[in-house]
C-alpha cells in the first residue's frame, strides 16, 4: 500500500469539469456514490430541522493491482492494472432542534469507501500518485422523524502525466 506521503490530490473547483478541460480527454477516472443512514438525536418525538450539510474526502492509501488485459463485455478497455483507492467520506450535518432555540448542532459521520480506477499498463506499483477530485453533490434528507439519509457523489481522476 502507498502512504499518504505518496498521494497528491488536487481539487477540481468547477462543477462542470468539461469547461475546465476542453482540450483534454478525460481518462482513468471513477464516479461513485457513498451513502449512509443514521438515527438522529431527538427528544419528545420532534424531528430536527436541517440547516446545511457538507462532505469531504480523506484518502488513506492506494495500491496498484495486476488484472487481466483485454476488453470487457461493456466495451471498456482493460489495461492489466487497477488502482485501488481506500478512504473515508466525512459527512457533516448542521441542524436545529425545534424546542431548543438559537442553537445550531452538528453531527459528523465517517463512512469508509473503496473504489478502483483502471490505469495504464505502464503504471508502477511504487511512486507518487496524482489525482484530481470533485465532490459533485451532497444530499441529506430526513427519511422519517428519527432517520437521516446522507449521499455524496464523487468524481476522482488519476493523472497519468507527472
Amino acid at each position: 500500500m502507498i502512504s499518504k506521503d505518496n498521494i497528491h490530490f488536487e481539487v477540481i473547483k468547477q462543477l462542470d469539469y468539461k469547461e475546465e478541460n476542453d482540450n483534454e480527454e478525460i481518462k482513468f477516472f471513477t464516479d461513485f456514490n457513498v451513502k449512509r443512514s443514521i438515527y438522529t438525536p431527538t427528544n419528545f418525538g420532534k424531528p430536527i430541522i436541517i440547516s446545511n450539510s457538507n462532505a469531504c474526502i480523506d484518502i488513506n492509501n492506494c495500491k496498484v493491482i495486476d488484472t487481466i488485459k483485454g476488453t470487457s463485455l461493456e466495451g471498456q478497455h482493460l489495461s492489466s492494472k487497477k488502482l485501488l483507492i481506500l478512504g473515508n467520506v466525512i459527512f457533516t450535518l448542521y441542524f436545529f432542534i425545534p424546542y431548543i432555540c438559537d442553537h445550531l448542532f452538528h453531527v459528523d459521520e465517517i463512512v469508509p469507501f473503496s473504489v478502483f480506477i483502471i490505469v495504464p499498463g505502464s503504471t508502477k506499483k511504487e511512486g507518487i500518485f496524482r489525482f484530481k477530485y470533485m465532490i459533485e453533490d451532497v444530499t441529506s434528507t430526513l427519511i422519517n422523524k428519527h432517520k437521516l439519509f446522507f449521499n455524496v457523489s464523487i468524481f476522482i481522476q488519476y493523472l497519468n502525466n507527472p
